[in-house]
């Protein structure tokens, strides 16, 4: 890799940004769902119909999805987290796009040497 001096603006910012991040901030891999349930207690208002709301981090482990209450205790934690690594996939976007303008010039430039 090329010092990051020589990498485009947009570039160095996404990673400087990027690994700001990482070194700062929690995240957590996953998405928020927001679900109404039954609880299953007999009595319950859920068993005529009216349902319980939640809130649900949804995550893959290995092959499978998985959802894991939140208690509304951690909601504002665990919505920041989310967020931190939704910004975080983002700027890996950014870095991605950059490294393949890269990689499609170098292409370009080893075909024009072979002609």
């Amino acid at each position: 890799m090329c010092h990051r001096g020589f990498l485009p603006a947009q570039e160095r910012q996404a990673r400087s940004r990027l690994a700001q991040i990482l070194h700062q901030k929690p995240l957590l891999i996953g998405s928020l769902v927001s679900m109404s349930r039954v609880c299953g207690k007999p009595g319950c208002k859920c068993a005529q119909g009216e349902l319980h709301p939640g809130l649900y981090l949804s995550l893959r482990v290995g092959e499978k999805r998985k959802m894991i209450h939140v208690p509304q205790s951690l909601e504002a934690q665990v919505r920041q987290w989310v967020g931190t690594y939704q910004e975080v996939w983002g700027l890996m976007e950014k870095v991605s796009e950059a490294c393949y303008q890269r990689f499609f010039q170098e292409k370009q430039r080893a075909r024009g040497k072979r002609s």
